[in-house]
C-alpha cells in the first residue's frame, strides 16, 4: 500500500483549487493597474475575504470578482453624490456611515494598522502633533513631520518654533491638517484652531457657517476660512470674539478625528442571565 502525498503538497493543491488567479471577463475596469495599496483599501472598505500573503495580481482578481457580483442603482448613486455636494456640512463620519458595508465585527488589528499606514502623515507636511500627556488646551502644536515608521506606527515630527530637536510620537498623536474640502465645520461644530499670532491650537466653536468658494481650477469647492471662538478668550466686557481661522488651521476635536466605525460595536459577548 503506498503512502499519500505529503501534508505540505496537499496543503498547496488545496490552495490552487480555493483562489481563482483569473480576471472576470465581466468587468471593462482593469483592476490590475491599481497600486497594491488602493487595492487593499478597497478590500479593507468592503470586508473582501483575501489571503494574507496575496500577490497584487490575486487582490485585482477579489476586488475585480467582488465589484462584478456587486448591484449598483446608478440614480441613487448620482443622487448622493450631488446632494453631497450641495449639502457640504455632512461630517467625514456621516458620509463613511451612509456608504460603508459594515457587518457589525470589528476590522482585524493588521487590517487598521495598513489603514493607518496608508493614510499616514508624508515627510515635510505640516501636521497638527500633541506633545503633552495631559490634554490641557493648547497640548496640540503645528510640527512638520520628518519621518513615519510603519512598523512601530510612530512619528518623528519638529515642532515649527524649535526645528533644533525630533519629538517621537505615536500616531494617536498626530493629526493631518484640513484641507478645506471636508465639509465638517458647520456652525456649531466643535473644534480645534490655532489661535492667531501662535502655533498651537486650542478648542474652539465654529460661530458661523463657512462660506464655500471653487478652488483655483474651478472644480473642487472649498472653504478658505472658518470663523470660531475660542474657549476662554473673552475681552473685558465678557464677550467672545468672532475670529477668522485659515482652514488648514482648523482640525476636528481628537475623538472626532481618531473615530473608528468598529468603536460603534458592542464587543463584549453577552452573559447568561
Amino acid at each position: 500500500m503506498s503512502a499519500g502525498p505529503p501534508p505540505s503538497k496537499m496543503r498547496r493543491t488545496s490552495q490552487k483549487t480555493t483562489h481563482s488567479r483569473s480576471y472576470p471577463r465581466g468587468v471593462g475596469l482593469d483592476f490590475r493597474k491599481l497600486a497594491g495599496l488602493t487595492l487593499l483599501s478597497y478590500i479593507d472598505h468592503h470586508g473582501v475575504s483575501v489571503r494574507a500573503e496575496a500577490p497584487p495580481s490575486e487582490l485585482a482578481v477579489a476586488v475585480a470578482r467582488h465589484f462584478e457580483s456587486m448591484e449598483v442603482d446608478e440614480e441613487t448613486c448620482i443622487g448622493g453624490y450631488l446632494q453631497r455636494l450641495q449639502e457640504g456640512t455632512a461630517g467625514p463620519t456621516d458620509y463613511s456611515r451612509e456608504t460603508a458595508s459594515f457587518d457589525g465585527r470589528a476590522p482585524p488589528s493588521l487590517a487598521r494598522k495598513r489603514r493607518r499606514s496608508k493614510w499616514a502623515a508624508r515627510p515635510a507636511e505640516q501636521v497638527a502633533a500633541k506633545v503633552t500627556r495631559t490634554d490641557e488646551n493648547g497640548s496640540w502644536i503645528l510640527a512638520s513631520v520628518q519621518r513615519f515608521y510603519a512598523d512601530t506606527e510612530t512619528y518623528d515630527v519638529q515642532d515649527e518654533d524649535d526645528t533644533s530637536k525630533l519629538i517621537r510620537l505615536p500616531w494617536s498623536h498626530v493629526m493631518r491638517l484640513s484641507t478645506g474640502a471636508e465639509g465638517c465645520f458647520h456652525k456649531g461644530t466643535d473644534c480645534m484652531a490655532i489661535f492667531p499670532e501662535t502655533t498651537s491650537f486650542y478648542r474652539a466653536k465654529v460661530s458661523k457657517d463657512p462660506v464655500w468658494k471653487l478652488s483655483a481650477n474651478g472644480n473642487t469647492p472649498l472653504v478658505k476660512e472658518v470663523v470660531v471662538k475660542f474657549e476662554d478668550d473673552e475681552d473685558e466686557q465678557g464677550r467672545t470674539p468672532h475670529r477668522r481661522v485659515p482652514s488648514r488651521y482648523v482640525i476636528p476635536i481628537p475623538h472626532n478625528y481618531f473615530y473608528e466605525e468598529s468603536d460603534d460595536v458592542d464587543l463584549t459577548p453577552p452573559t447568561s442571565k
